[in-house]
């Protein structure tokens, strides 16, 4: 069987702690978070977070790299911006080693560049002695991802796919097709094709029967996250669309079996 998991924050402005005990109530396995400080806020600190996913009978699957999204392309080059996110990923790779997450994911964006790649080939040696994988998403940019694992071979080096940034960002690549065999982790949710919702399928036209069959032969029994932000359409409560993506989830894995062998 498919561990099922979720975000953490999931769109809805909850009490920290409620969040993760809804989505124990709602059956749920596993979660994917971030430590980012930024977040605190909302999620609470990630030493906290942990306690709670304890609590509540939910394991860790992935950790997402902490960053602003103006300051990614300073990671292809020699600047203090850049240096500080190379840092930052050093140091999320050590809290998920602490915390036993399934990876890091990381999101690249910019136009490649040695300095990038260093950057890389650093970060993988730490991940190579805590024995931590590296993901890294498809988030429109396919050049650097080819760029990334035609140079660097490490066993540690790893895909996370998002379904819904394909439909979106570059439905024309295939991802899974040229980096299949790396794939460690899934963020899944919907859309329209037109923007980045991150909803659910109803809202959304992501072809989830070939999605299961293309799974069913790279990696059958990968957890099954769903990364879901319901700040777009939001007239479901909050354990609404627990239950709605948990039923998703079911219905994906079923998909999944019948495609098996």
């Amino acid at each position: 069987m498919n561990k099922k998991g979720i975000s953490v924050y999931f769109g809805y402005n909850l009490k920290i702690g409620d969040a993760e005990k809804l989505i124990g109530e709602h059956n749920f396995d596993c979660v994917i978070t971030n430590a980012d400080k930024k977040f605190n806020y909302q999620n609470g600190t990630i030493r906290h977070q942990i306690k709670l996913f304890k609590k509540y009978g939910l394991e860790v699957s992935s950790l997402h790299m902490a960053y602003h999204g103006k300051d990614l392309r300073e990671f292809w080059k020699d600047t203090p911006k850049g240096d500080e996110l190379e840092k930052n990923l050093i140091r999320d790779v050590k809290i998920a080693h602490k915390y036993g997450f399934s990876c890091v994911v990381v999101h690249l964006v910019g136009e490649e560049s040695e300095v990038g790649l260093e950057r890389i080939k650093r970060v993988l040696k730490v991940c190579e002695k805590l024995g931590v994988p590296l993901a890294l998403e498809n988030v429109g940019y396919h050049k650097l991802l080819r760029y990334c694992f035609s140079n660097i071979k490490s066993d540690y080096l790893k895909l996370c796919f998002d379904i819904g940034h394909q439909n979106v960002f570059e439905p024309q690549y295939d991802v899974l097709e040229e980096f299949g065999d790396k794939l460690i982790t899934l963020h899944l949710h919907s859309n329209m094709g037109e923007k980045d919702e991150h909803t659910l399928n109803k809202y959304g036209n992501v072809d989830w029967e070939a999605f299961a069959k293309r799974l069913a032969k790279l990696n059958p029994n990968i957890n099954l996250d769903y990364e879901i932000l319901m700040h777009t359409r939001h007239c479901e409560s909050a354990s609404d669309v627990l239950k709605e993506v948990y039923e998703q989830a079911c219905e994906l894995e079923k998909m999944i079996e019948k495609y098996k062998n």
